[in-house]
């Protein structure tokens, strides 16, 4: 693992916004290597874990949808929540607002989330955008997520402000005044 310093910072952010981490077995067979998912708690496995930064990005998928519903997520995060929403859905009940637009744009949202959590924890963004991550290879410079998210044009950003997160920023601050102070800066950390 590069950036092997980042994990504990990134463990003990985590643990402070309330979200339970473990490490060890449970870790394998995830979504990405050396981190996965059991009732909404994260399991780390050190060892086979490729970045810190994977950590946060899945906590993010997590951090967005309303606490009460983390139990009932697991290994496939997104299958989890459009699980939530589809029971939701029927001809009198409208889905949870909050877990639908986490089933919409979640990813977006986690990528946007995990860049504010590195920036505040004073961490290289290169353990969250790294060469191979979110399917981007080979690239010059700086990852083209980070800089969608540095230029303002990435929707990640968008969605976090209007689950009232963060304020609107970026091509998006025109949008709406949420009251808040704009990303990457954060009013909350997760959605309650």
């Amino acid at each position: 693992m590069k950036y092997p310093e980042a994990l504990e910072p990134v463990v003990a952010f985590l643990r402070g916004i309330g979200m339970e981490v473990e490490y060890g077995e449970g870790a394998h067979g995830g979504f990405l290597p050396g981190v996965n998912i059991h009732s909404g708690v994260i399991h780390i496995d050190p060892d086979s874990l490729l970045e810190a930064g994977d950590v946060l990005h899945e906590a993010g998928h997590i951090i967005v949808v309303p606490r009460h519903y983390w139990p009932r997520l697991g290994s496939d995060l997104q299958a989890s929540i459009e699980a939530i929403v589809a029971e939701q859905s029927g001809p009198d009940e409208t889905p949870d607002p909050l877990v639908a637009r986490a089933a919409q744009h979640g990813e977006q949202m986690a990528q946007a989330w995990s860049y504010a959590v590195v920036r505040h924890l004073g961490l290289p963004q290169e353990c969250l955008f790294f060469p191979g991550s979110y399917r981007v290879a080979p690239y010059e410079g700086i990852h083209p997520f980070q800089a969608w998210i540095e230029q303002g044009s990435h929707f990640g950003p968008l969605f976090l402000a209007g689950a009232n997160l963060t304020g609107f920023s970026g091509l998006f601050a025109y949008m709406g005044n949420n009251g808040l102070a704009p990303f990457p800066q954060m009013a909350r950390w997760s959605v309650d």
